[in-house]
């Protein structure tokens, strides 16, 4: 278990095998603000979460948005934009959720949940989640919940079908830093360019144009986070033109200046990421790439 300085613990643990095609890690933060103070975060873009509130509560918004108290029980779909976050003492677990897990588990229109919050209670699309919530009940204990977790979605897989390996693929492209355009997605993939526009929009979210944008600015963001001491113009993604051009993407992605994102506090993800690193490999969830069943 890594600490947040000051602010609480977070951990992260595996799914089981079976799992890890669909589930990028489970995580578990205990934050409590010191001297009782609302504390403040900004976070990254990502993937799809659920996150369940086992004490306390949360404030929070996708950029612009102004933040809201988050249900206790929410799915967050596929984000462009950094999520602010507000809090005093709460405790959470949470289930990361990739692209493959969003398309077997969920099976819905992605671009249709983005940059949203969802009361997994009230919404029927997310009824695997609600009951995941209810069948964690009283429990605190990560490793408990973890248990629970895995059994609850194992119940609910479904078979593979044909579309999962396009998935996995597409998914896999994505992480790869050399792809630059959708024309190279396309090539590798031997897909068309309009087959992979409707496959990214539906499983992942947005355009593949957008998401190969967020891929090549949190390969920067990742790195940078991972060494503080180190200058933007030194981790800039190979594929920027010049800082001009990452900062218009750092704005686009952020809503603010990297600057001004440096100077937060951010006693979440100034730890987290490191934490996860060390457990998972990689600094933040999107940078993961398609994991096989028996990954360790």
């Amino acid at each position: 278990m890594s600490a947040l300085s000051e602010v609480g613990q977070s951990r992260f643990i595996l799914p089981a095998p079976a799992l890890r095609r669909y589930v990028t890690t489970y995580y578990f933060f205990d934050l409590d603000s010191p001297d009782g103070l609302e504390l403040a975060d900004l976070l990254h873009p990502e993937w799809a979460s659920a996150r369940f509130l086992l004490e306390g509560s949360v404030d929070a918004s996708v950029v612009p948005d102004p933040p809201v108290t988050v249900p206790t029980a929410s799915l967050t779909g596929p984000t462009l934009r950094a999520c602010h976050i507000r809090f005093g003492k709460a405790r959470m677990a949470g289930i990361g959720i990739s692209p493959l897990g969003w398309h077997n588990l969920l099976g819905i229109d992605a671009s249709r949940r983005t940059n949203q919050v969802f009361d997994v209670t009230s919404d029927p699309a997310f009824r695997l989640f609600d009951k995941i919530w209810r069948g964690i009940g009283d429990q605190k204990d990560a490793e408990k919940i973890a248990t629970i977790f895995d059994s609850l979605l194992l119940a609910e897989l479904s078979a593979s079908d044909a579309r999962e390996n396009d998935i996995e693929a597409f998914h896999r492209a994505l992480t790869n830093p050399d792809m630059a355009n959708v024309a190279q997605l396309a090539e590798s993939l031997n897909i068309s360019a309009q087959r992979i526009e409707r496959l990214s929009r539906r499983v992942f979210g947005f355009p593949p144009k957008r998401l190969l944008r967020r891929q090549r600015f949190l390969r920067t963001l990742g790195v940078r986070l991972l060494d503080p001491e180190l200058r933007w113009n030194s981790v800039m993604d190979a594929q920027y033109h010049d800082q001009a051009h990452f900062t218009r993407d750092f704005h686009d992605f952020m809503g603010m200046s990297p600057s001004n994102y440096l100077a937060l506090p951010r006693p979440i993800s100034r730890a987290a990421v490191r934490a996860r690193a060390e457990a998972l490999g990689q600094p933040l969830q999107v940078l993961q790439g398609p994991q096989p069943t028996d990954s360790h």
